[in-house]
């Protein structure tokens, strides 16, 4: 329910700003890490994983500023349970402002500054009695990726 709401809101926003968009820009991250040291932080291996698509809709006047909505999925598992940040997946939903940071000829980075909700469900553990972990996160980002209009 909550993903179908975000991605009507997202429509509808970016629908407002342009009649085509721009682009289709995608990005994810993942990493593997192996916490070494003081056992009681996030001790144990940890595995995170997202992925991310959005709609660049404009331009912001003449500048390099470009206004998307995007959906991103998340996830979190480890081999420690009861810790908070652990065995968690959920969609995240937002707009950003985003400024274009040229890396090559084949590929694109931005520097991006925004909004998003976030809702988690945990699996395992201790914390799979909480049902409704929802927040909204400030943001300032950089990312490298694609997109899939252009060629």
């Amino acid at each position: 329910m909550l993903a179908a709401v975000c991605l009507a809101f997202l429509c509808v926003a970016g629908a407002a700003f342009a009649e085509t968009p721009m682009g289709y820009p995608w990005l994810t991250w993942g990493e593997g890490t192996q916490t070494i040291g003081n056992p009681d932080t996030e001790r144990g291996f940890k595995l995170d994983a997202y992925f991310e698509q959005g709609i660049d809709w404009t331009r912001i006047g003449e500048t390099d500023w470009i206004f998307n909505t995007f959906l991103g999925l998340r996830g979190t598992i480890s081999d420690h349970k009861s810790d908070y940040w652990n065995n968690k997946v959920g969609p995240w939903a937002g707009i950003k402002l985003k400024h274009p940071l040229k890396v090559s000829e084949n590929s694109w980075g931005d520097m991006a500054i925004g909004l998003r909700g976030e809702y988690y469900d945990y699996f395992g553990g201790s914390r799979r009695s909480v049902k409704n972990d929802i927040r909204v996160v400030g943001f300032l980002q950089w990312s490298l990726g694609g997109d899939w209009k252009k060629k």
